[in-house]
């Protein structure tokens, strides 16, 4: 069964600059609805498909197809909600070849022809990629990592096979988390099961990257993780986040402000870690310093678990889901991110940064998003700490110095306007997304290792999913 919601889109003609052709670009997700007030995730979907749906003039229809059923209506602000009002919402089943075909075809029919594909995440890629591949053969297949989800993974099984307690921040264990890498995860006299899974991740994950026309990669750090892969170069682009400018003069100051908080959806394990951490090690330590501080914990998805660890007492308030996120963070001095493991970048970190709030985390939170200067020091909004004893130090120094405060605010603005300018990041994806839609035959008739993996051989996903639909369907 298809569901499809269609909302009123701005058309576009030759007479304002724009292609007088009508030109499609699909977003699909095999498992989740953009949701930009409950993950990092759906923040920078909701940007790309501002992108496609506002700024760049290379489509006149957008339309974003998902396998999960509910589409979410009340998670996201008045502003992402009018974004995605100008997208076509389609729903569609996983496994399902003929359901997909005729959705493919109705859009094709109605809005003209589908032009480029965007898969949200690898399995995304897995799921539909081969039957874009037969119904829409001149569609540019864009791959959205995301983030590495092998390096990601492989880090989490790498802190749970080392620090069985869960409450270990030592410098030796970041040392191993940053140097990781999942290529590398093949000694056979360590493996384990931890490992088995990390290695299938990395090997699918590859795959994909290979398969596919043009990568969305989030992250400056992951990109030349992938130059190391041996990805070409021409495959990849930065599609980090994408953040309008901070006039710090309005923002609230030191002394309009109190108290430290952290945020991170529950679904996502490396919050639950980071959550579980600062309970037990490092929040006792900050408190016993700054008596009068609270700790305020907000996430979509609170488990009771989770919810289990709100104490009045010590200040440590577990609020779960926050309509306006962006409101308490202009009335909180501090974000702790003592993240141990994870990839990509820290939306979190990028929130609290639009609102003024200075960052304490960890290498594992900083990568991809700090730079150097011109003396080769590394600049920061906040602090970055390996080890508990640091971590602590740092965020009781900035919550009580004023001056070292308002220097790592200035850093954070400065951060914000090099990395994550809003018109400069839309710039570089489209340019992206337009020449690669202009050279795609030639790429493709030269990409070896795109062929073989396409070779009907190799296709094991395709005919998993086809068993899967006739399974289903004898049922």
């Amino acid at each position: 069964m298809i569901r499809k919601l269609n909302y009123t889109f701005r058309q576009y003609s030759s007479s304002n600059g724009v292609t007088s052709q009508k030109q499609v670009i699909l977003f699909l997700s095999s498992a989740s609805w953009p949701q930009p007030n409950a993950t990092a995730a759906g923040t920078r979907t909701n940007s790309l498909l501002e992108l496609f749906t506002t700024y760049s003039k290379l489509f006149t229809s957008a339309h974003f197809g998902c396998g999960a059923a509910d589409i979410p209506t009340s998670s996201s602000s008045a502003h992402d909600v009018n974004n995605l009002r100008k997208v076509q919402r389609h729903h569609i089943k996983m496994n399902r070849g003929q359901e997909m075909k005729d959705l493919l075809n109705s859009i094709q029919s109605e809005h003209g022809p589908i032009k480029a594909v965007v898969f949200d995440r690898f399995y995304s890629e897995e799921a539909y990629s081969f039957m874009i591949k037969e119904s829409c053969p001149d569609a540019l297949r864009i791959l959205d990592m995301q983030d590495v989800h092998s390096l990601r993974i492989g880090r989490q099984n790498l802190v749970k096979t080392l620090d069985t307690d869960g409450r270990n921040l030592s410098s030796c264990l970041m040392d191993k988390v940053m140097t990781f890498d999942p290529k590398d995860n093949y000694e056979e006299d360590t493996i384990n099961n931890y490992k088995i899974h990390s290695r299938d991740i990395f090997l699918r994950e590859l795959a994909s990257i290979h398969r596919s026309d043009l990568v969305f990669v989030c992250s400056s750090a992951e990109m030349k993780l992938l130059y190391t892969w041996n990805v070409p170069s021409w495959k990849l682009t930065l599609a980090s986040f994408f953040c309008d400018k901070v006039d710090r003069e309005t923002l609230p100051s030191f002394h309009d402000r109190c108290d430290f908080v952290t945020v991170g959806g529950f679904k996502h394990q490396p919050n639950i870690d980071s959550v579980k951490l600062l309970r037990y090690e490092i929040w006792p330590r900050i408190r016993n310093q700054l008596n009068n501080a609270k700790l305020h914990i907000y996430g979509a998805y609170p488990t009771h678990e989770m919810q289990s660890l709100h104490d009045d007492k010590s200040g440590f308030l577990v609020h779960g889901r926050i309509d306006d996120l962006d409101n308490d963070l202009k009335k909180r001095r501090i974000l702790l991110a003592p993240l141990r493991f994870g990839a990509g970048i820290k939306g979190k970190i990028v929130d609290a940064w639009r609102c003024g709030c200075p960052v304490i985390t960890t290498p594992v939170g900083a990568e991809g998003i700090g730079m150097m200067d011109d003396a080769n020091i590394f600049e920061w909004g906040g602090g970055v700490a390996s080890d508990t004893d640091d971590f602590v130090e740092s965020a009781v120094n900035l919550y009580t110095d004023e001056m070292i405060w308002n220097r790592s605010q200035k850093r954070s603005t400065v951060l914000l306007r090099t990395i994550f300018d809003k018109e400069h990041n839309f710039n570089l994806v489209d340019s992206a997304v337009k020449d690669a839609m202009n050279k795609f035959k030639g790429r493709r008739a030269c990409d070896i290792t795109s062929a073989m993996l396409w070779h009907q051989n190799m296709r094991s996903t395709k005919y998993f999913s086809k068993w899967i639909e006739l399974k289903e369907k004898m049922v």
